[in-house]
């Protein structure tokens, strides 16, 4: 599990890559909170190369959001492909996480 992150104007874009399950999700838990730590208030969470979630990710998401939302910040997620789609879609996480189909509109969506 990688996650790396990028800037777009002050949205904060975290990518990332390979199985977010619980091997990696104590870790990916913690760079979430650091990067949350150091954002400005607005997150993109790009799940385009994420290949593996599992309930142990969904927590970290969950969390992800959560600690976001309590500092009056919001986070967005796009791209969720395959099976990280299904995953979100039958957990139901999909009905209360902001998810877009591309990085472009969700982009779109914080000056909405």
């Amino acid at each position: 599990m990688e996650i790396s992150t990028r800037k777009e104007g002050d949205i904060v874009i975290a990518d990332l890559v390979g199985s977010l399950d619980t091997q990696t999700s104590g870790p990916a838990s913690e760079e979430m909170s650091r990067i949350i730590g150091e954002a400005s208030g607005k997150l993109l969470v790009n799940m385009e190369k994420l290949e593996f979630l599992s309930s142990a990710g969904l927590r970290v998401l969950l969390r992800a959001a959560k600690e976001i939302q309590a500092s009056g910040g919001m986070m967005k997620m796009c791209q969720p492909s395959g099976v990280v789609k299904e995953v979100l879609d039958i957990s139901g996480f999909a009905s209360f996480l902001d998810i877009h189909d591309s990085e472009s509109e969700a982009l779109a969506t914080f000056s909405a």
